[in-house]
């Protein structure tokens, strides 16, 4: 069977990444095809750049995830390497678009390019579309506030910390997950123990203080999360850590593997004179979530 093909690096699974697989989930059923999701696990740019830490809003197998979830006959993991760096546009077309992946339609977003640097833009896949007797469908961008989303765009919010504004783009809640790992104990000494997630070096980690929600199993809680270096203490010398206070959460979760959603940023990460100006902060971004949670739930 001939596939609709729509091909990215698709990393965070955003709005407009959406309208590009919805609208090769639609033309396949309407051409009688499948409908095939081909994504680049680590993104062209960074196979380029060597940035390998603090860069992905999704890792591949969340990618995966997210995609499945609307309903395309298959998702495939294309490895960009070398190859097919060096790859010509017109070796990519028949031997990847054509052979590898039996496409009878190819879908994609309006700044994708194939071939040794980027030689094979829109007006050259839509000839050798129309050349090799496929469809072809280019998905305009989506937009918001002004801006067109992408996700070099959400990548910059969220290292900003403007959760609320990345998740808007997104169409979904940023989260992170990893192990809880043991950390100082400092959280606990405080009187406000926190879980320490062990998050995968790629995923971007937002910093700042922020309300948040936390999955253990199957039970989900309200938390106040901290992404930061914790200037105050100094215990971890400059490193960043994910950590989570679970609001009225008393039970031990070591080796556990917990999700945290990021929903409200409440402040920015700071140095304080002291560990009773901490010790205030800290109740007082307690209070805050509190009151999140309260009128969401409202």
């Amino acid at each position: 069977m001939l596939n609709f093909t729509a091909i990215g690096s698709f990393d965070g699974v955003h709005l407009g990444h959406r309208r590009i697989i919805r609208a090769a989930v639609r033309e396949a059923l309407r051409r009688g095809m499948g409908s095939r999701i081909v994504y680049f696990p680590l993104p062209p740019k960074f196979f380029f750049s060597g940035e390998l830490e603090n860069c992905l809003i999704t890792l591949p197998e969340e990618r995966e995830a997210l995609m499945e979830a609307l309903r395309p006959d298959a998702v495939e993991p294309l490895l960009f390497d070398g190859t097919l760096s060096s790859m010509p546009a017109a070796d990519f077309f028949n031997r990847v678009v054509l052979d590898r992946f039996a496409s009878g339609g190819l879908c994609v977003g309006p700044d994708f390019a194939v071939g040794r640097g980027r030689e094979g833009h829109l007006d050259y896949l839509k000839a050798a579309s129309r050349q090799a007797g496929i469809a072809f469908k280019a998905v305009p961008f989506s937009r918001r506030g002004g801006h067109k989303i992408s996700s070099s765009l959400i990548r910059a919010r969220l290292r900003e910390g403007r959760v609320e504004e990345a998740n808007a783009c997104l169409g979904w809640n940023y989260s992170v997950s990893g192990p809880v790992v043991r950390g100082a104990g400092l959280g606990r000494k405080l009187g406000y123990p926190t879980a320490n997630i062990g998050a995968h070096p790629a995923k971007i980690l937002p910093p700042g203080i922020f309300a948040a929600r936390v999955k253990v199993g199957h039970a989900v809680h309200d938390a106040v999360l901290s992404v930061g270096r914790r200037p105050t203490v100094n215990t971890l010398g400059g490193r960043l850590i994910l950590e989570a206070h679970i609001l009225d959460f008393s039970r031990t979760i070591y080796g556990r593997r917990m999700e945290v959603t990021f929903l409200k940023h409440l402040r920015p990460e700071r140095k304080f004179s002291s560990k009773e100006s901490l010790i205030k902060h800290i109740e007082g971004d307690i209070l805050a979530a509190r009151r999140y949670f309260n009128k969401i739930k409202a």
